[in-house]
């Protein structure tokens, strides 16, 4: 427990609040489908991370109570498949936030695989590795600075994202997806991550539509041919995000002419998720919903 007791005490950019009391050490009941590994043997590049993996619920002033996990070395797609009358051929796979030091686990991955699921799209949540500050590591106080220190967690939390589109794709007919309606949603660090695996140039590893949440572009690229349609989302009251950074990324996709939407919402704060706060960013799901429904017939029952 001790390593999540420090986890409560990050710097800006993390979704968990300094000081916020433990509840408990079991996760949010689910009904995942399945659990599967993303890699065929161990994943590379972590081979050294020793640590178990630790979870446990805190409590947020702003969110509520949420499930985290850290020193994740073992990364998972968990699956969410729609009733089969209701389910469209579309699959998201869902990168939770959590500051590459820990996952947001049911307030950004859970909760959202639901109401996607709930919508005819198969979600796979991906629990992609991080682990908990090290002994003399600090991420500083501004963006560059956050981006230059977790660069490195950033390239493992990139491999494992860009591994699960693959998975997704290898596995389209076994799942009764449409391999041209694979795309992906991540919310802060997930969100970083997501533009990351937008800008690929590779398209196999490149979802066809994204969604990036509370987040940022920590990498100079601009979109590339080939880059997905982006949907963005943030509240202009949020503490640890700057807004800036979302209507940075709208920009860099719209001067490349790929096609982008950006909803920029006056209260919401950060980590707002899918959870009612009686605030404007509660709307944000609607708004994405429709941006979901235009792209190319996505919502056609049965559609494969």
């Amino acid at each position: 427990m001790r390593i999540l007791t420090r986890l409560l005490r990050l710097l800006p950019f993390a979704l968990i609040v300094p000081g916020a009391p433990l509840l408990g050490r079991e996760p949010s009941v689910s009904r995942a489908q399945a659990v599967m590994r993303i890699w065929p043997g161990d994943a590379p590049g972590t081979e050294d991370w020793k640590v178990p993996e630790e979870g446990a619920d805190v409590s947020l002033p702003n969110v509520g109570k949420v499930h985290v996990i850290t020193n994740v070395t073992v990364p998972t797609l968990t699956v969410f498949r729609p009733a089969r009358s209701n389910a469209n051929g579309a699959a998201i796979v869902v990168l939770p936030g959590g500051s590459f030091r820990a996952l947001a686990w049911d307030v950004d991955g859970l909760e959202t695989a639901r109401w996607l699921a709930s919508k005819g799209i198969t979600a796979f949540v991906l629990k992609y590795r991080v682990r908990a500050l090290q002994k003399g590591e600090t991420f500083g106080e501004t963006l560059e600075d956050f981006a230059n220190a977790t660069r490195l967690r950033r390239a493992i939390a990139l491999a494992d994202a860009e591994q699960a589109i693959r998975y997704v794709r290898l596995h389209a007919r076994q799942y009764t997806l449409d391999r041209t309606h694979i795309g992906m949603i991540g919310f802060s660090a997930g969100a970083m991550t997501t533009v990351e695996v937008a800008l690929s140039r590779d398209p196999a590893v490149r979802p066809n539509f994204a969604a990036v949440l509370y987040g940022a572009a920590l990498v100079l690229e601009r979109p590339g041919l080939g880059a997905p349609p982006l949907f963005i989302a943030a509240a202009q009251d949020d503490p640890q995000l700057p807004v800036a950074n979302s209507v940075e990324v709208f920009r860099r996709w719209s001067g490349a002419s790929v096609p982008a939407e950006l909803h920029i919402y006056e209260k919401g704060g950060h980590g707002f998720g899918f959870r009612g706060h009686g605030v404007s960013a509660d709307n944000w799901p609607i708004a994405f919903e429709a941006w979901l429904a235009a792209r190319e017939n996505l919502y056609q029952p049965g559609r494969r």
